[in-house]
């Protein structure tokens, strides 16, 4: 009697944990590790560009709109952009942002956002410019172990249906991509190389995973992680399209309405008064 009880006491606790402080968490330590432990050289103009316009931007916003302002979600978007976007001025940076934190006020759907910020925000300044660009394999082999048991912390908080989009992407991708190397012979060191991406980790677990941006029901989730790994596949290896997982979710996004209205479920809510 003991054991049945405490199992949901354990289950409400976990839930009450907003997941993006550990996003949040993990992020700081990605930059810090990439700063002083792989001596990343992160320009603190842009740094600082991307940061204030992303929190000033869901400020402005949030008071336009009679909404309580509320930072935390700025801050992820902010620090993803900065862990996986390059520039060659601060002012793409800033445009990023402002993009990145716009998208989710000005293109939204029953009262959701349609796409995932930081990823709509990177792959816009992507397209416009080839001054701005992302360096798959900065983060190396080094780091990809503690990536992958950050993300399935992120699994353990958020609970694994939650994370049935990032789970199916990664598996499914992960089987293509070793597919791909038994059917043209190659060595198993070339798909290990491939799948040991930090940027791709970050993307799987960090991006791929925003409850808010992901189909609300099991079987939508399923669907749309299978479905962005099959693009992402056919983008990288096809067509050979470097970013090929970040253009894969930008195009799938528009799905995700329709998956709710396929599959209807309970809406995802931030433990928070605001939503945004």
């Amino acid at each position: 009697m003991h054991v049945n009880q405490s199992a949901p006491l354990l289950s409400r606790s976990t839930r009450q944990i907003d997941p993006r402080y550990y996003q949040l968490a993990v992020q700081c330590g990605l930059l810090m590790w990439g700063l002083f432990g792989l001596q990343f050289m992160i320009p603190w103009q842009n740094a600082t560009a991307a940061l204030l316009t992303a929190l000033l931007a869901q400020w402005a916003f949030m008071r336009y709109y009679a909404i309580q302002p509320q930072m935390l979600s700025a801050l992820n978007t902010s620090l993803s952009i900065i862990l996986l976007l390059h520039a060659g001025h601060w002012i793409w940076m800033a445009l990023a942002a402002l993009i990145a934190i716009a998208s989710k006020f000005l293109v939204r759907y029953r009262g959701r956002h349609v796409f995932n910020p930081s990823n709509i925000g990177i792959v816009v300044l992507l397209l416009m410019t080839d001054t701005t660009w992302v360096t798959h394999g900065k983060w190396g082999q080094a780091i990809w172990l503690a990536l992958l048991l950050a993300g399935l912390g992120l699994v353990w908080l958020l609970g694994w249906r939650r994370m049935l989009t990032s789970l199916t992407f990664l598996g499914l991708f992960s089987g293509l991509v070793v597919a791909r190397a038994v059917w043209l012979g190659d060595p198993w060191s070339i798909p290990l190389h491939q799948l040991q991406n930090g940027a791709l980790l970050i993307f799987t677990f960090f991006m791929l995973s925003d409850p808010m941006t992901t189909p609300q029901s099991t079987t939508g989730r399923m669907l749309f992680g299978a479905w962005v790994a099959i693009l992402g596949w056919i983008l990288q290896f096809v067509w050979f399209i470097p970013n090929a997982f970040l253009y894969a979710l930008a195009f799938s996004s528009p799905l995700v309405p329709l998956m709710n209205l396929q599959f209807a479920s309970v809406l995802f809510q931030w433990p928070t008064r605001s939503h945004t």
